[in-house]
């Protein structure tokens, strides 16, 4: 069933938005799996997306990171979307096998949330993408029906609690980034 993607006409509707949980860490033989949590909406204009992960003293190098096969002309490329618990925000291309940096959209700017709840210690953000920043690398098809192949991703390299999750089956004996490693990513109007 695939991850639904709904249309919102402001930040505040993205509490009633599905969430997707970070909850697979198919190599982690500890018990250290970080609870992570991540929504994917759209208006007219642009994607936003929320990632927000419960870590008490996050590691060095920690990371959410979403992955967007937004291109159907370009299958092979994807955006990177890489929040760390420092309030940074970082974008890349995702093609033949390595990240590239770009810049972010013009007046970027990461809002960042971290604190307390029931839950647990957090840290994430909200980052908009204007849709056309998204359009420079290639169309971007943001009307219901589309389908974005995607996946979100709760990383450490480590030494110290290193660990790999993500939302959504991923082959990471092999290449966890790659479009066999996505979901279908559905736009859904209400």
């Amino acid at each position: 069933m695939p991850f639904k993607m709904f249309r919102v006409n402001s930040a505040a509707e993205l509490d009633s938005a599905p969430v997707a949980l970070i909850a697979h860490y198919p190599l982690e033989k500890r018990d250290y799996k970080p609870y992570a949590q991540c929504n994917l909406c759209w208006n007219d204009d642009a994607l936003l997306l929320r990632m927000w992960a419960f870590e008490v003293s996050p590691p060095f190098g920690s990371e959410l990171k979403a992955l967007l096969y937004l291109w159907e002309e370009r299958p092979d490329t994807a955006l990177a979307v890489t929040m760390e618990p420092e309030e940074k925000c970082t974008f890349s291309l995702y093609e033949d096998g390595a990240f590239r940096i770009v810049q972010p959209p013009e007046g970027f700017h990461l809002h960042p949330h971290s604190g307390e709840d029931l839950q647990g210690i957090y840290w994430g953000g909200l980052v908009t993408l204007p849709k056309s920043w998204l359009t420079q690398w290639g169309q971007v098809e943001l009307e219901a029906g589309a389908v974005i192949p995607g996946n979100f991703y709760k990383l450490c390299p480590g030494p110290k609690m290193a660990h790999q999750g993500s939302a959504f089956p991923a082959d990471f004996l092999g290449n966890p980034f790659d479009r066999k490693s996505m979901e279908a990513f559905l736009v859904v109007s209400y």
